[in-house]
């Protein structure tokens, strides 16, 4: 990905379509559009980090290989920001603006990667970015809302001015049009997530949604399986930030009258059975973008096959990296929050946030789900083209 101002997308490799099509994907979700107006979301994110380095005072710095230590050092930046700052350096490398180096000296350093610049920082044009794509899709300007918030937030927050859950949630309706179905960025992940949980799905079925926001995901859901929803026996949308949860469960009352629905709080680091989740008592347990934000995922999902029956199936809907340690342009907000970047790691995840296809793999059947599947496979369309694609993990207890 180039920062400069050019705004030439190649067309998607005709096998992505192919290969959505064969599973059933049609191209009201992925399409030409969507195709472009993502890749300008990753062009938009690349050029507002080019903006950071100087907004931060990092450009003079970055003439010299420095490792995020040094760097954050040197600034006086807060301990807190040390993980969004590697972030940051780490999406210039991959996008070229930087050179990794690696350092070899001794003490907090020790074989920490450098960055330096490979050339003069490029000349940036965000807002004309901006314009391009709201031409493709205005139903974008909810993400883009979004990242120009963060990316007001990272030089106050560098310097201790300000904290991230001020600088990004006093704006409450910011996070209202981004979790939203009316959001083409974000309505993807809802959308393939309910196409793999639908399946899952029969008459008398029994449901747990764990952070259902504010209920886009379960609404995309209920679409999804539209009549057959009224055959659903119980749907438990659980949700811990309570404004949250009140809205969601004002929406889906009012769209879905019929459906047998309880709206509450659940824990997800806590033991689900203190919080009213029975052993074997669902047939499918899922979640839209939360099960990566788990300190200690093993033992999550060791709780959500736990409060499965025999033959119920968990589907984890979730943003896949591309490779380990790729970063991605929709972690640019999340980056500064310590729900995102305090998780546990180790050698079966390696990094905060989201995994890649094969860690969520290895992550269900290591806890023992069986039957573990990817919709669509994005392993296949990494093969085709390397990029962060929105899939459902699907296992089953058996």
């Amino acid at each position: 990905m180039s920062a400069s101002t050019s705004f030439e997308i190649p067309p998607p490799d005709p096998r992505l379509f192919e290969l959505l099509g064969d599973e059933g994907f049609g191209d009201e979700l992925f399409n030409e559009r969507q195709h472009r107006s993502c890749a300008y979301v990753e062009i938009y994110v690349v050029q507002l980090a080019v903006r950071l380095i100087t907004e931060l005072g990092l450009a003079s710095a970055l003439e010299q290989p420095r490792t995020v230590h040094e760097l954050a050092r040197a600034q006086g930046f807060v301990d807190a920001f040390r993980a969004p700052l590697a972030w940051l350096l780490a999406l210039l490398a991959d996008a070229g603006v930087l050179e990794v180096g690696e350092e070899t000296g001794n003490g907090t350093d020790a074989a920490a990667p450098t960055y330096r610049l490979a050339a003069p920082l490029p000349a940036v044009d965000p807002d004309a970015v901006r314009a391009a794509a709201l031409e493709v899709d205005p139903s974008y300007a909810a993400t883009y809302a979004l990242l120009d918030r963060a990316a007001e937030a990272y030089a106050r927050i560098a310097r201790g001015e300000d904290n991230a859950e001020h600088a990004l949630f006093q704006n409450v309706s910011l996070w209202i049009g981004y979790f939203n179905n009316a959001n083409g960025y974000y309505a993807i992940n809802n959308r393939v997530a309910a196409a793999a949980a639908a399946p899952c799905v029969g008459d008398g079925a029994r449901v747990l949604e764990i952070g259902a926001g504010l209920g886009s995901a379960t609404e995309a859901l209920l679409e999804r399986l539209g009549l057959r929803a009224s055959a659903i026996a119980s749907y438990r949308a659980t949700e811990p930030v309570a404004f949250f949860r009140r809205r969601a469960e004002r929406t889906l009352r009012a769209r879905f009258p019929e459906l047998a629905l309880q709206a509450d709080a659940l824990d997800l680091e806590r033991p689900w059975g203190e919080q009213g989740v029975a052993p074997g008592s669902y047939d499918l347990v899922w979640g839209v973008n939360v099960f990566h934000l788990a300190r200690r995922l093993d033992d999550v999902l060791a709780e959500a096959r736990t409060a499965l029956a025999p033959g119920g199936a968990l589907v984890v809907g979730e943003g896949m990296r591309p490779r380990p340690h790729a970063p991605v342009a929709a972690e640019m907000p999340f980056q500064l929050l310590a729900a995102y970047v305090g998780v546990e790691t180790g050698p079966e995840r390696s990094q905060p946030g989201f995994l890649t296809a094969a860690q969520w793999r290895a992550a269900l059947e290591r806890t023992g789900f069986a039957e573990v599947t990817l919709v669509p496979d994005v392993e296949r369309m990494n093969a085709i083209r390397p990029g962060f694609y929105a899939a459902g993990v699907r296992g089953r207890r058996v």
